[in-house]
């Protein structure tokens, strides 16, 4: 009986140090009770507790709240990160503390269920205008191996294009790639690691592109320059855009520009001047092409004039003839004339300058008379044509002198009255240097300049800030002395 009791004693003390009361049971943090979605690595994470050398912990991961064929982890951390676990699996689980006196109690048994499928993100359900290489964003699930996502336009998943595409688990999004234009495709997806492979996801559908969206010309749009500049909406996911271009609506002498896919814009070419154009555009993949709708425009067919304008008076001798510029020129004619018919004109070729606004041709001097009228035309030359003639526009020169012969005192002065500038012309064709005199009628000197004549003529005389009234203008130059009238009326 003695030793029946002393064995008694020696079983309890093995279960008192077993269950060591110094070790305290660990308290679960997370994942909380019941928690659904884990990831199939969760991490089980509880507190430290105190115990003496030797502390670790026991983990124990069960498909039942009884743990009957548990798997069994040992750590020496608070926290312990699993992998490869079932996708939609309810998971229980609990922890102990050992050390080397013994052994706490388990803690409190928490469950969890780990996800059972991705939540697709991106694209919207039921969106439209979607690109061929539309982008896919789901949320991201940690301890996956791969995604794999399908894409379909049959709802069932089972037309030949159908396909699957797998990704790296550490991805949430990607891009499709070469999808067919203007079809409603139907997208779902997976989760895989080594031990499972997920249920798919909810179907999401969307529908790409049908069309081609352009922007510039304008649609019949008329006087665009020779080189017009074509703009597009942006697709992505292309190889290259084509521009077609033909002076037939039904294409059949059409010309094709392949333009890099990352343009919106383009002036592939220059045009013929007068002309009507039809023009379209593709968007080109390796399976697919996307057609914009036909447009037409017409191209400016001449020259707009600008000034001076037409039947101008009282224009110098040496005036500034000025056009509306057009892009996509090369060079303009222009011819001056003394009659209407442009008969025995003088022709000019004017090289076009870059940019927007207008050119100028400035008429020599000498090739005026005072009290003239004159007629002028222009036109533009580019690179593969020649346009039409301006309008011809006609202006008349200044008559020298205001009730006043043409010369006096072998001097004359225009435009009278005068503004901010006058030309002098000389009956005499000198070449010298000369001192121009502006007088008031008090004799006062307002303006004394040394200036040099050409052929006789004195241009662009600056009157500064000389207020309005009447003056004596006064020349002298080898050895002589001119006089007039001068009328300075701003």
């Amino acid at each position: 009986m003695k030793k029946i009791y002393l064995s008694v004693l020696a079983l309890l003390a093995f279960i008192l140090v077993s269950a060591s009361p110094d070790i305290y049971t660990p308290e679960l943090v997370a994942p909380s009770n019941n928690q659904s979605n884990a990831a199939p690595n969760v991490q089980l994470d509880w507190n430290p507790v105190t115990g003496l050398l030797g502390l670790h912990y026991e983990v124990q991961l069960s498909l039942d709240d009884v743990f009957t064929s548990p798997a069994v982890f040992t750590t020496d951390l608070t926290a312990f990160t699993t992998s490869n676990l079932l996708f939609n699996q309810q998971y229980f689980w609990k922890v102990r503390a050992v050390d080397s006196q013994g052994t706490s109690e388990w803690s409190e048994v928490r469950s969890f269920t780990t996800i059972s499928k991705p939540i697709i993100r991106r694209p919207n359900d039921n969106s439209t205008g979607a690109a061929p290489n539309v982008q896919i964003i789901w949320e991201a699930v940690t301890g996956v191996a791969f995604f794999d996502y399908q894409l379909d336009i049959s709802p069932t998943f089972d037309s030949t294009e159908s396909k699957i595409t797998s990704v790296t688990g550490n991805l949430a999004q990607t891009n499709a790639a070469n999808l067919l234009f203007g079809k409603t495709y139907y997208l779902r997806m997976r989760m895989r690691h080594a031990a499972d492979t997920s249920d798919w996801s909810l179907v999401r559908s969307f529908t790409t592109v049908s069309e081609l969206s352009l922007k510039k010309p304008d649609n019949n749009a008329t006087a665009i320059a020779t080189d017009p500049t074509f703009e597009w909406n942006k697709i992505d996911g292309l190889l290259h855009y084509n521009i077609l271009v033909s002076t037939d609506p039904d294409f059949s002498d059409m010309v094709t520009y392949q333009i890099a896919k990352n343009l919106l814009k383009a002036t592939p070419d220059t045009l013929r001047y007068g002309t009507t154009y039809y023009w379209k555009m593709d968007g080109v993949h390796t399976r697919d092409i996307v057609h914009s709708v036909t447009r037409s425009f017409t191209t400016v067919d001449a020259v707009a004039l600008s000034s001076p304008s037409n039947n101008s008076t009282n224009i110098g001798l040496s005036p500034s003839l000025r056009w509306n510029k057009l892009t996509g020129t090369l060079s303009y004619k222009l011819e001056l004339a003394s009659n209407s018919g442009m008969n025995n004109a003088l022709t000019y070729t004017i090289a076009a300058t870059a940019g927007t606004g207008t050119e100028f041709f400035k008429v020599p001097l000498s090739v005026l008379d005072s009290a003239g009228t004159y007629f002028w035309r222009v036109r533009a030359i580019s690179s593969r044509d020649t346009s039409g003639w301006s309008e011809t526009w006609n202006f008349r020169c200044v008559a020298l002198g205001v009730n006043e012969p043409v010369f006096r005192n072998g001097l004359s002065i225009y435009p009278v009255p005068a503004v901010d500038v006058i030309n002098i012309q000389l009956k005499a064709s000198i070449r010298s240097n000369a001192i121009v005199s502006v007088i008031d009628l008090l004799g006062k000197a307002k303006i004394e300049r040394e200036v040099q004549i050409s052929n006789g003529f004195i241009s662009n005389f600056q009157l500064g800030n000389l207020p309005d009234g009447i003056y004596l203008l006064r020349i002298e130059a080898n050895g002589a002395t001119y006089t007039s009238k001068l009328i300075r009326k701003q």
